[in-house]
């Protein structure tokens, strides 16, 4: 195997490690989001939520991974996959900002006023919509790469 063939597999499986960490992700918040709806108990909610932060953190060192390989990287252009894992990457950049922002927005010291509850809510309807972006790119990821599992 060349050395340009050696890096452009190496990108590939970064790319595929990314693509499960935000499938995991997606995963996680799908699982909560179902407890929540089905009025679980608080103990299976907060396992749930753990499970959603520990997911969020392995897609954000996924993204900063991918981003770092994609720097060192460049002859995959004319791949199909790698068009598809940088809209995981930009959705998944996309989705972590906005769920930053919703954390700092509720750590807010003795009370919130109005306005900054109209913050919240339009930081969580990003985040939401977010989320469902990045489910669609990592289902387009999933057609051009199927035999990632």
């Amino acid at each position: 195997m060349t050395p340009q063939a050696k890096a452009k597999a190496a990108l590939r499986d970064i790319a595929d490690t990314l693509y499960r960490a935000a499938s995991d992700s997606c995963r996680e918040h799908r699982r909560y989001a179902e407890l929540v709806d089905r009025d679980a108990t608080d103990g299976e909610q907060k396992v749930a939520r753990a499970a959603v932060r520990a997911s969020d953190e392995v897609l954000d060192e996924a993204v900063d991974l991918y981003e770092i390989a994609c720097l060192e990287e460049s002859g995959h252009g004319n791949d199909p996959w790698w068009h598809k894992s940088n809209m995981v990457w930009r959705n998944a950049k996309e989705y972590l900002r906005h769920q930053a922002a919703s954390r700092r927005l509720l750590r807010g010291e003795a009370g919130h006023s109005k306005n900054e509850f109209m913050a919240l809510r339009i930081e969580h309807e990003l985040e939401a919509s977010a989320l469902l972006r990045l489910r669609q790119s990592i289902e387009s990821y999933k057609a051009a790469r199927p035999e990632v599992a």
